[in-house]
């Protein structure tokens, strides 16, 4: 097969997007806005910046919805000059799952008798899925027309629940399916950066789980059931590493990109520290995954690399505007925000 580049000229969809880039948030803002001195100063900074026709209109406790309807807005702008939409598909994917998740843990307390269970406010806009689409799918076990296998899906979820009553495995269950389905999106499209960056999103999920599991002292033997197949690593070889003392990962995955990650966190002590610390690591990482797309003009896998970044960004703002708003210590958020551009 041909790569997608072959067949689509990326060359305007890139020259776009390098303007894009000029908007996102760069550290010394954010830097600026944990300064804020309360959380009217910190909208007044925001006031300078694309946000701000979303929190202009929303209480101030309301800052979740207003980032969510910036990303929003940022997938629907690149919908209209980004040839291949599935590129988008696979930023969007993980909230889809994340509804199915929301609807089904709903509908099981529901059935336990718990009349007020279903969570409405919790499901994100920011999915492929029209919302209202799959919730009456889902609440009316109609599901011939939904993507990404999710027709077999949640019947599975369905029997799994009835059998085992636990909400954790059907949400295992979920997540061992959206990387497939990820992963299948991505090998379709047939660009190898962006199946690369699959990948090694499921090893950063994978050795995520894996550290808290160590850190719960779990058996190795029962772990493998915790980790998702189609990584660059081995799912077998990161159950194995529950019997390896944490601070020999890094040498254990030298063969890999993510072990020099392990290295460096080793390093800082941070592989003792919160698991907030870890997550941000991984993170980057998979953004520096797709760095050297920057250095092509043609290469699709810029439209991921935009996205991933101005997710960065909108955590970012998140940790900034939690931190003013709740007086917290704002060293400790400055520890949480990833680096910008």
């Amino acid at each position: 097969m041909k790569d997608r580049r072959a067949e689509a000229n990326y060359v305007y969809t890139v020259a776009r997007l390098r303007g894009m880039e000029n908007n996102l948030l760069d550290t010394a803002f954010f830097s600026r806005l944990m300064d804020s001195t309360g959380i009217d100063d910190a909208v007044k900074a925001l006031g300078e910046t694309s946000y701000s026709q979303w929190i202009s209109g929303s209480s101030t406790g309301n800052f979740d919805k207003a980032i969510d309807s910036e990303i929003l807005a940022t997938c629907e702008e690149l919908k209209s000059f980004v040839p291949d939409q599935e590129i988008l598909d696979i930023f969007r994917m993980p909230y889809d799952f994340h509804n199915l998740k929301v609807l089904l843990k709903g509908l099981f307390k529901v059935r336990s008798g718990e009349l007020e269970g279903r969570r409405y406010d919790l499901l994100s806009k920011l999915g492929t899925i029209d919302t209202d689409e799959l919730t009456n799918s889902i609440e009316t076990e109609e599901y011939g027309f939904l993507p990404y296998g999710l027709t077999d899906l949640i019947p599975q979820c369905w029997q799994l629940w009835e059998q085992t009553k636990n909400a954790q495995a059907v949400e295992l269950l979920i997540d061992h399916h959206m990387f497939r389905a990820m992963l299948k999106v991505a090998e379709d499209l047939n660009v190898s950066e962006i199946t690369n960056w699959v990948k090694n999103k499921i090893d950063a999920e994978n050795l995520r789980a894996a550290i808290r599991l160590s850190r719960m002292k779990y058996d190795s033997s029962k772990a493998l059931q915790f980790f998702h197949d189609g990584g660059t690593i081995r799912a077998d070889d990161i159950a194995k590493l529950l019997n390896e003392p944490m601070d020999t990962w890094g040498r254990i995955l030298s063969y890999t990109n993510i072990g020099k990650v392990l290295n460096s966190l080793n390093e800082q002590g941070d592989m003792k520290f919160a698991l907030s610390d870890v997550s941000k690591a991984f993170d980057e990482f998979l953004l520096n995954v797709l760095e050297n797309a920057k250095f092509s003009m043609d290469a699709p896998a810029n439209v991921l690399l935009f996205l991933l970044s101005k997710e960065a960004e909108a955590r970012n703002m998140r940790v900034a505007l939690v931190c003013v708003a709740g007086g917290l210590d704002r060293e400790f958020g400055r520890r949480l925000l990833s680096n910008g551009r």
